[in-house]
């Protein structure tokens, strides 16, 4: 599996979660699923940004390319600054569900972002043999820090 669709995949489980948690019936189970995003996504940006993040700007020495990588750093930014606004509300709060929506978007905003132009612009970069690569150094690295956490 190569960067790409390990990196995919992780968002596609994270989507179904934020589905989930828009049918959930009760605030117990919203927090449930909320605490298994938050995890997620916290593992997900940091093991991104270490492995995949860092290997596109080594590889890179388009400006355009160094700010398309620093802007989707300031959107797993604001994606932290969302996840701490709804870690401080009730579940079963009308609140909550406003924030977490506002996080839902924010996260499919970048996946869209990420996935599309993100993407293409690697794929000029990264060698498939440096995409498979780097899929094996960021499963490790999210395995180790799950490990930790």
């Amino acid at each position: 599996m190569d960067i790409y669709n390990y990196i995919k995949k992780d968002h596609r489980k994270v989507e179904d979660l934020m589905e989930q948690v828009v049918i959930a019936a009760d605030g117990a189970t919203r927090l449930r699923l909320f605490n298994e995003i938050k995890n997620e996504l916290t593992i997900h940006a940091k093991s991104e940004e270490e492995t995949f993040y860092k290997a596109v700007l080594d590889a890179t020495r388009s400006k355009a390319v160094e700010h398309k990588m620093e802007h989707a750093n300031e959107e797993h930014d604001e994606i932290e600054a969302f996840l701490q606004k709804v870690s401080g509300l009730s579940a079963d709060s009308d609140q909550w569900l406003l924030h977490f929506g506002e996080l839902k978007h924010a996260v499919m905003h970048h996946v869209e972002e990420e996935e599309g132009e993100i993407f293409e612009k690697a794929k000029t970069y990264l060698s498939a043999d440096q995409a498979r690569k780097l899929a094996k150094e960021m499963g490790a690295l999210k395995k180790e820090m799950m490990a930790g956490a």
